[in-house]
């Protein structure tokens, strides 16, 4: 054979590359894509740990929760109508929202530092809200009025005695109170 012949497949030889591609996608995308969620969901659990955290080295540091709404009559839920922005300004020493002048953290200590958001991932986006990797905020709920329970409101969860804060992601499905959250406290 020359360099310029050329070699032909019969029909057969390409529908049988054809029918082995197709098996080796079949398989390959349905345990990317479990894989992909299973990474997504860890990524989420680890945030949700380090958000509390975070909170709790600042409760040590000043005494007292990184919100602007302290010693209100309630405690507050920030990620839903209130922007989580206000607690993360705080506790990642932005002079912003929340932590005008730095008036709540004057030490500006970096407690926590989430890297800027990606498609995927989660991260903080340029307003400053911190997102899952579903793209939604982390809903944060701190003991505000510091009555030693975290008052979960506008909620299906429980109160949480004892514990001065709590977070969750609404996970994959993007919807508040269904199985699918991935909760700090479990």
């Amino acid at each position: 054979m020359t360099a310029k012949e050329k070699v032909r497949f019969s029909a057969a030889e390409k529908w049988l590359v054809a029918g082995f591609l197709f098996i080796v996608i079949g398989i390959s995308v349905p345990i990317w894509l479990a894989w992909n969620a299973a990474w997504r969901e860890s990524m989420a659990e680890q945030d949700l740990q380090r958000i509390v955290n975070a909170a709790e080295r600042f409760f040590v540091e000043y005494g007292y929760w990184p919100s602007p709404h302290m010693g209100t009559p309630n405690d507050v839920r920030y990620g839903r109508e209130i922007g989580n922005e206000l607690v993360f300004n705080i506790m990642r020493a932005i002079d912003g929202p929340g932590n005008e002048g730095h008036r709540l953290n004057p030490n500006r200590i970096q407690y926590i530092d989430p890297p800027r958001k990606r498609r995927g991932r989660s991260g903080v986006d340029a307003t400053g809200v911190y997102l899952d990797p579903w793209n939604t905020p982390y809903q944060v709920v701190l003991d505000t009025d510091m009555n030693d329970v975290t008052t979960l409101t506008q909620t299906i969860y429980p109160n949480q005695a004892g514990v001065g804060v709590v977070s969750w992601s609404f996970g994959p499905d993007r919807q508040s109170d269904t199985s699918a959250d991935i909760l700090s406290w479990e």
